[in-house]
Order: structure tokens, then C-alpha cells, then sequence
């Protein structure tokens, strides 16, 4: 009586981090694109705090086009690697999609 209880309950809740690793595969990440070039500008001493905003809004742009037509593994995995660290970048992230797909570079 007990297992049968237990195994209906279990087909009828919802199994919450499946919906939600769902559910964010659904929307592209919000990055601080800002703190993220700050600290790439500090760190490394190359390049500018506005032109590595510019990259990352035009990838961001990019994304908001394209985001519908990767899969939903490649996304979750994607989202995962371009936020290793703390740092968060629409660049890695449009790189990995990119890759991940098999995507024509424009070749």
C-alpha cells in the first residue's frame, strides 16, 4: 500500500529542477556584461571597458535573433561554460552555440 502511494504521488508532482533546467533553456541568460569587461579590462591590461561592451552587446543582439533555433542541451551547456569563473560573456556563450551546432561560420 505504501509503494503504490508513493509511486502515485511521485506521477502526479512535478519534479521541480527538471522544469526549471527546462524553463532556462527557454530564456538567454542576463549577463553583467559591465562588471564582466571591467574586470576582463583590469585583469588583462588589453583592449577597453566600451569596446568589449560593444562585442558582448553585439553578441547579446545576435543571440536574442538566433536563440530559438540551438537545442535546449546545447544551451544549458553553453550557459554553463560561458559563466565558469564569474565571468559571463554573450561572446563565449555565441561561440559555444556555434560550435556546439555545427552553425556555418559564413565559410
Amino acid at each position: 500500500m505504501r509503494t503504490t502511494f508513493i509511486l502515485a504521488l511521485a506521477t502526479i508532482v512535478p519534479i521541480p529542477f527538471e522544469i526549471d533546467q527546462g524553463r532556462a533553456a527557454d530564456r538567454l541568460p542576463a549577463f553583467n556584461i559591465t562588471q564582466n569587461c571591467n574586470t576582463e579590462a583590469a585583469g588583462s591590461g588589453v583592449g577597453s571597458v566600451p569596446s568589449c561592451v560593444k562585442d558582448e552587446n553585439d553578441a547579446k543582439g545576435q543571440l536574442v535573433k538566433s536563440w530559438s533555433a540551438y537545442s535546449a542541451s546545447d544551451k544549458r551547456v553553453c550557459v554553463e561554460e560561458s559563466t565558469i569563473g564569474g565571468d559571463q560573456s554573450y561572446v563565449e556563450l555565441i561561440t559555444c552555440l556555434e560550435m556546439a551546432s555545427g552553425a556555418d561560420f559564413g565559410n
